[in-house]
C-alpha cells in the first residue's frame, strides 16, 4: 500500500518542477524528498523520472502517476470533508425559522433538552423552508403555516399578531385597526431580519419605502425619536414591554395573525419527542410557552 504522503510529494514535485522547489514547499530537505521519490518508484516497480546529472524530470509513467495521484488526493480530501461533515451533523441540531422572535427561546429550550449538542439556527423568509427539511438542510423548522401531515410531524408553539405603531400626530393614529393597503406609500422604519414578514409587507405595500436597520437597539432609538411608522407584534411587546409615546394599532389582514409550528420529518419524530412533548404540555398558553 502506497503511503499518501509519497503521492503528495510527487504532486508537489510536478507542480514545482524541481526537487528544491518541492522540498521548500513541503518544508522538508531535498535529500529526504529525493529518497521519497526513489521509494515511490520501488513500491510501484516502475521508473517515474528521467535523471540527468543536474536535473530530474518526469517521464511518461511519471506523468501518468501524477494524474492518478491528483485524483486519489482529491478523493482523500473529499472523504475527509464528508466524514467531518457527517460528524458535525451528528452533533448538531440545525433549525430553520421563518421568523426571528422564537429563535432565542427555542435555542435555549433545545440546549436544555439536548445537552452537549450544538444548536445551529438560520432565519429565512423562503417559502421553501419545508422543502429544506426534506432535503436535510435542517432537522427542525419553525413555520408560520401547518405543514403537510403526510410528510411532517408538527405541533403549534406560539401565536403572533402584527401591529403598526404611529406617532400621535399621524393622520391614521386614531384608527381602531388598519389594513396593510391603508399603509401603502408610507415610509417605514423596519428591522432587516424579520423573515417571512418582509415578503408580506412588500407584497401588500408595494409603494411603501422601508428604512432598514440591522441593529434592534438602534431601531428602537429611531422609532422613539422619529415620526415614521414602524411595526411591532404582541409577542415582542409581551417580552419588551408596551410601546410608549405611540399609538399601537392592530393590522387587520388575515395573514398578519399567525400560528407558528415546530416541525420535523415524520421519521425524525422519535428523536425530537422531548421537544414536542414540551409544547404539548404547555398547550394552554402558546404565546408564553417558551
Amino acid at each position: 500500500m502506497i503511503e499518501i504522503h509519497l503521492l503528495e510529494q510527487l504532486v508537489a514535485f510536478a507542480d514545482c518542477g524541481t526537487l528544491s522547489g518541492a522540498a521548500e514547499k513541503l518544508h522538508i530537505s531535498q535529500p529526504a524528498l529525493s529518497r521519497s521519490m526513489q521509494r515511490l518508484e520501488e513500491e510501484l516497480g516502475v521508473t517515474l523520472f528521467e535523471r540527468q546529472r543536474s536535473r530530474l524530470t518526469l517521464n511518461d509513467m511519471g506523468e501518468l502517476a501524477v494524474r492518478y495521484a491528483r485524483n486519489l488526493l482529491l478523493q482523500e480530501n473529499a472523504m475527509i470533508q464528508q466524514i467531518r461533515e457527517a460528524d458535525r451533523k451528528k452533533r448538531t441540531i440545525s433549525v430553520g425559522s421563518c421568523a426571528p422572535v422564537l429563535i432565542p427561546d427555542f435555542v435555549s429550550l433545545l440546549s436544555r433538552l439536548f445537552e452537549g449538542m450544538t444548536i445551529s439556527t438560520e432565519l429565512t423568509g423562503d417559502p421553501r423552508l419545508p422543502d429544506y427539511l426534506k432535503e436535510g438542510r435542517y432537522q427542525l423548522a419553525i413555520l408560520h403555516k401547518k405543514p403537510d401531515e403526510e410528510t411532517f410531524y408538527s405541533v403549534p408553539v406560539a401565536d403572533e399578531k402584527l401591529f403598526v405603531t404611529l406617532p400621535p400626530v399621524h393622520p391614521l393614529a386614531d384608527a381602531d385597526g388598519l389594513y396593510l393597503k391603508d399603509l401603502d406609500g408610507q415610509t417605514f422604519l423596519l428591522y432587516s431580519q424579520i423573515g417571512f414578514w418582509d415578503e408580506l409587507c412588500r407584497r401588500e405595500m408595494p409603494s411603501a419605502r422601508f428604512l432598514l436597520q440591522q441593529d434592534m437597539d438602534v431601531l428602537g432609538e429611531l422609532v422613539a425619536n422619529s415620526a415614521f411608522p414602524a411595526f411591532t407584534t404582541d409577542y415582542v411587546m409581551e417580552r419588551s414591554g408596551p410601546v410608549t409615546d405611540r399609538m399601537v394599532i392592530p393590522v387587520l389582514d388575515e395573514e398578519t395573525s399567525v400560528t407558528y409550528y415546530c416541525a420535523c420529518l415524520k421519521e425524525e419524530k422519535a428523536r425530537f419527542r422531548p421537544v414536542f412533548e414540551y409544547f404539548q404540555s404547555t398547550s394552554g398558553s402558546r404565546s408564553r410557552r417558551l
